[in-house]
């Protein structure tokens, strides 16, 4: 791997061996890092520093470079050859932790290089995955606005995971919201974003979200947050398969928006994974009776039969729940419900009449499907015959005493 720091007067040098990189023919796969050094670029601007780091495809380190500003038709030309890198898969733009503490300090030399790197991924139709700290992006009148309208980029993006530790304003929101129009987008990760109003930005972008399958969140208003997930679960044409929600470890415990998700999880039949930290925490029974409602074979039947994992962090999934999640792996759905009913159904005084009227020659098939221990499936079967009186009864003309053979 080559390493450069360069200087004032080299930075030419150091941008054309990291342009000769970007230009390489080579299998897709790069990754690239710009992580920006601000700590303390409002006291004194010839601190700002940007380190930049290559990356093959296996996350092994091609080239490091760390730049001073410099020529800003230096970094023209960088934002140019990034645009034209048909290799890059993977971006993102970072800044070091501890750094500016607001965005106006940003000041003009800093905020042209940003935008003139971001200008280059715009127009790259190679990326698919995207890790942006927003802290980076202007969120006032100091400095115009990104508008991610035109980005090409977006039209593959396949990831996208955003940061910050500036509270995201309402125009930042508004520019977030293009890239969730992405077809193509899979993974949506906010869990590291903090928001000036949480309720209002959350209505707009998770709403927003119903193309992506894997979403990660992070709230302080519970109910606000909880809902926009139960109504997005609610939405037709979501495609979530996994949510995670997280709550700060210093809330308070508040379940009853929680109720809302499962409640929901009843008529969902996309939902594989759902992953709850901080201190929240389920009803468990509320959840054993989502899995499976064995107090019918319909209940049974309408249960949720496509949940696979339930991850806790505050307390753990009653044993029941796990049974029945691992019995959802299976994607023969007609066959879970089957395996349900015979395992759960049959248990102490089940209801009867759905057999009152069944015909006789099916009930060694109900008989044979039957699960459980020795003495609870006897007890089953035997609770089942005593319901059919047509077995114990002879048709009238017909003799009871063998024939002679």
């Amino acid at each position: 791997m080559s390493t450069y720091e360069d200087k004032a007067s080299e930075t030419s040098h150091a941008h054309d061996e990291l342009i000769e990189l970007l230009d390489r023919n080579e299998p897709k796969g790069k990754r690239l890092t710009i992580k920006f050094y601000l700590d303390d670029v409002d006291v004194d601007p010839s601190d700002a520093a940007v380190e930049i780091t290559l990356r093959d495809a296996k996350y092994s380190d091609i080239a490091r470079f760390t730049y001073t500003l410099g020529d800003p038709a230096e970094w023209e030309r960088l934002g140019s050859a990034i645009a034209r890198c048909c290799s890059l898969y993977d971006v993102e733009m970072m800044k070091e932790e501890g750094g500016i503490d607001q965005i106006g300090a940003l000041n003009r030399d800093v905020y042209q290089c940003i935008e003139t790197l971001y200008k280059g991924l715009e127009l790259n139709t190679s990326i698919e995955s995207f890790v942006l700290n927003m802290d980076l992006f202007p969120s006032s009148g100091v400095f115009p606005i990104f508008n991610l309208n035109g980005a090409l980029f977006k039209e593959n993006l396949n990831v996208l995971w955003l940061e910050s530790d500036i509270p995201i304003g309402r125009s930042q929101t508004l520019m977030i919201l293009p890239l969730l129009e992405s077809t193509s987008l899979e993974f949506f990760n906010i869990s590291m974003c903090i928001f000036e109003n949480e309720a209002a930005s959350f209505r707009s972008i998770i709403s927003a979200c119903t193309t992506v399958q894997k979403l990660e969140v992070s709230c302080v208003n519970t109910i606000e947050c909880d809902t926009m997930v139960a109504n997005l679960l609610r939405n037709q044409r979501s495609c979530l398969t996994k949510i995670s929600l997280y709550k700060p470890i210093r809330l308070h415990e508040d379940n009853l928006s929680i109720i809302e998700i499962i409640d929901v999880l009843n008529r969902n039949t996309r939902l594989k994974t759902l992953h709850l930290g901080g201190r929240l925490r389920l009803d468990m029974s509320q959840v054993a009776n989502l899995m499976c409602d064995a107090l019918s074979i319909e209940g049974i039947h309408n249960s949720n039969h496509t949940l696979e994992v339930l991850m806790l962090e505050c307390m753990d999934v009653a044993p029941f729940v796990r049974e029945c999640l691992e019995l959802n792996k299976d994607t023969n759905k007609d066959k879970v419900i089957r395996t349900k009913i015979a395992r759960y159904y049959f248990r102490g005084d089940f209801d009867l009449s759905p057999f009152i009227n069944m015909n006789v020659k099916l009930l060694p098939n109900v008989m044979a499907m039957i699960e459980g221990d020795h003495v609870s499936r006897r007890d089953a079967i035997y609770r089942l015959l005593r319901s059919i009186p047509d077995l114990f009864t002879y048709p009238s003309g017909l003799s009871r005493k063998r024939k002679p053979s």
